[in-house]
């Protein structure tokens, strides 16, 4: 299964190409007012921002073989543990990573968002608080050290946001592909862990049928935890 975002931030654009997701998309926030102040009541009260600390909005990409998902584990490898890792290697201090969804162990993201507070000290003067790396030097100094890394996760698109963006509550739609081969051939090498093998011929055409059921708006309440 793989991953892809879209959020909500007028100041943030990207190209679009029609052989991949976007990055980090630009979209009108046309909430009401009554869901734009629900959304608010909704966000921990840890988004308050000390002066000095920048916001960045992270877009990523990972083959999610190797990883134990995507969220922070204790003595597991991880997608939000190595990213924080290398930006700890980048800046020199601890950072927290909130990404807006949760992918399990194997799963692949073309891109998955996330938000990171930074605050930068100088090397030089400890305590001295500096101006804030432009986006361009975080992509490029993180990317350096995740390639250092097993090379499963990269940074591709990086952007300033204000202190109130939630990569997580600010997240308007998410899009999966789950991809199946089907046929008594055995998967290719490029396509091992990227696709699930199904040894029978599939009738597409009743799968497509059954699909429809999915099309709309329904209450999906059974599967989430109560309340």
């Amino acid at each position: 299964m793989t991953e892809n975002l879209k959020h909500s931030l007028d100041s943030i654009s990207s190209s679009h190409s029609p052989h991949r997701p976007s990055k980090i998309s630009k979209t009108t926030d046309d909430l009401s007012d009554d869901e734009q102040q629900q959304q608010q009541q909704q966000q921990p009260e840890s988004m308050s921002q000390r002066p000095g600390i920048q916001r960045y909005l992270l877009a990523i990409e990972y083959i999610g073989t190797r990883f134990s998902g995507s969220q922070q584990q204790s003595n597991c490898r991880t997608v939000v543990g190595v990213l924080e890792e290398a930006f700890h290697k980048f800046i020199g201090q601890p950072v927290s990573m909130f990404c807006s969804s949760r992918t399990d162990a194997g799963v692949h993201a073309l891109s998955n968002v996330c938000h990171v507070d930074v605050e930068r000290i100088s090397k030089r003067k400890p305590g001295e608080v500096l101006e804030p790396h432009e986006p361009a030097v975080v992509k490029r100094a993180v990317n350096h050290f995740l390639q250092k890394n097993e090379g499963d996760v990269m940074v591709i698109d990086v952007r300033s946001v204000p202190a109130n963006f939630h990569a997580r509550y600010k997240a308007q739609e998410r899009t999966y592909f789950y991809r199946l081969l089907s046929g008594a051939e055995p998967l290719s090498t490029f396509e091992k862990d990227r696709a699930w093998h199904v040894p029978e011929e599939l009738n597409l055409r009743a799968m497509q049928e059954a699909c429809k059921v999915l099309v709309g708006h329904h209450d999906f309440s059974s599967f989430r935890a109560a309340g």
